[in-house]
């Protein structure tokens, strides 16, 4: 019965969206449609040459923050609904998409037996952090983009599976537990090789690559709402395996032995100290990540925002161990609500990294080789200071500015580094301009 339930979950979202028309369809009863859209038209620029979050350099792009959605809710009575949200944008960072392409971003049924339950099924966002639901709607917050440093450390966004809501009314508290339990429909993670001749890419040449994952994932969000404040706790289990069937990459790197690497072709070490590929990857990768949140009203029109992100996994360089936090403080002027923002994100194979980096031996295919390897590590270590302001229009639109800088260390993944360059030790200026709207 499980492994046909699995089996169910993992169709298509045309599949769903089928379904929950002919459910329409299918009742007696009038249906109260009701139909919304957002979108953001947004321009981001950098002072490098080189390409940062896949689309931002000195060229200037609209692809990193520009979206355009639609949502059509049918309310069969006053238990039972379903909703479905299309989607036009660039690929996400981490997909393996190279075109825009619309995409079907929500399909569910929903089903409230009572004012505090709420049970779903179909595909769904996972309940994650504080903007979640709404992280593709601009007019919902003031930055003018989500600090990477958490809001990409989910293991999947979206999912095809199930999940319910509880709430718990106590005075002025409101508590909502939910929970969920799915797979994601199709994910990849994104690597980029900087330098010509390597193994990695198809073609051989420099430029990104892709693994592509299937991934189960569950998980328990806790919140608490009061006086317009919000705070939450989660727990989020996941497991990750290829997709093409094979292992997910080496679960480490280790000093060479005295023959080498043999199945990668570098010889012996007495060339010079260098690193292998343990010799077996994993099959599956196991990955707890655990959150917090916090969006607080300090009065004065002043309020913060913070949230944090733990990653946990049994030992994989594809999936690494991470922290990741930030914290917001914004004011409301008027029309106007300029924020300040700190964010950082680091990893704990950063040592190792930089030691595969760096090898230096006495043959120069072998140093391009290692090179080769550090590529294949997802890797962070990175800071942002971020200020900006938003101007709202109306309560349907709204334009935001922001400077951003961004500081790296050893090195980070959401660089793309020039053929023989870096990732690390680099300071980024990032100007971003958008115009975001709902109706």
């Amino acid at each position: 019965m499980l492994m046909a339930m699995q089996k169910r979950l993992r169709n298509s979202a045309c599949t769903l969206a089928c379904l929950l028309l002919g459910t329409v369809s299918l009742s007696t009863q009038a249906v109260d449609f009701s139909l919304s859209g957002y979108g953001t038209i947004g321009y981001a620029i950098s002072d490098k040459d080189y390409t940062y979050q896949r689309y931002i350099n000195n060229k200037g792009s609209f692809d990193r923050d520009t979206t355009f959605g639609a949502q059509l809710n049918a309310q069969f009575n006053p238990e039972w609904s379903a909703t479905l949200q299309a989607r036009v944008a660039p690929p996400a960072l981490l997909s393996d998409s190279q075109n825009w392409q619309p995409t079907l971003t929500w399909a569910f049924l929903s089903y409230r037996p009572a004012d505090d339950w709420l049970f779903r099924v179909g595909k769904l966002r996972i309940p994650f952090y504080l903007n979640s639901e709404n992280a593709n709607v601009g007019t919902t917050y003031a930055a003018a983009r989500l600090p990477v440093e958490v809001y990409a450390s989910a293991s999947t966004v979206d999912f095809i599976g199930a999940s319910f809501a509880k709430t718990w009314q106590l005075n002025e508290n409101e508590f909502i537990l939910d929970g969920y339990w799915g797979n994601a429909e199709k994910e990849s993670w994104r690597f980029h090789a900087r330098d010509p001749g390597n193994i990695l890419t198809q073609s051989g040449a420099a430029g990104e690559f892709f693994a592509p994952l299937a991934t189960e994932s569950k998980g328990l969000r806790l919140s608490l709402n009061r006086g317009g404040n919000t705070f939450l706790a989660g727990m989020h289990l996941a497991n990750t395996t290829a997709r093409n069937g094979t292992t997910l990459g080496p679960s480490t790197y280790v000093p060479a032995p005295a023959g080498g690497c043999a199945p990668i072709g570098i010889p012996p070490a007495f060339i010079g100290d260098y690193y292998c590929p343990a010799a077996d990857g994993p099959s599956r990768i196991k990955t707890v990540t655990t959150n917090l949140g916090a969006s607080i009203d300090l009065g004065h029109g002043f309020r913060t925002i913070g949230e944090y992100v733990r990653r946990k996994n049994e030992g994989s360089t594809l999936s690494p161990d991470s922290k990741g936090f930030y914290l917001s403080l914004q004011k409301e002027i008027g029309n106007w609500t300029p924020y300040l923002t700190y964010a950082k994100l680091i990893t704990k194979n950063r040592d190792l990294y930089q030691a595969i980096n760096g090898v230096q031996t006495i043959i120069p295919a072998v140093n391009a080789l290692e090179r080769n390897l550090a590529d294949t590590m997802v890797v962070y270590d990175q800071n942002t200071w971020a200020l900006g302001t938003a101007y709202s229009l109306g309560i349907n639109s709204k334009i935001k500015a922001e400077w951003s800088v961004v500081q790296t260390g050893i090195a980070s993944s959401f660089i793309d580094a020039p053929p023989g360059g870096k990732s690390g030790d680099q300071r980024i200026n990032v100007f971003s301009l958008s115009y975001n709207f709902t109706f």
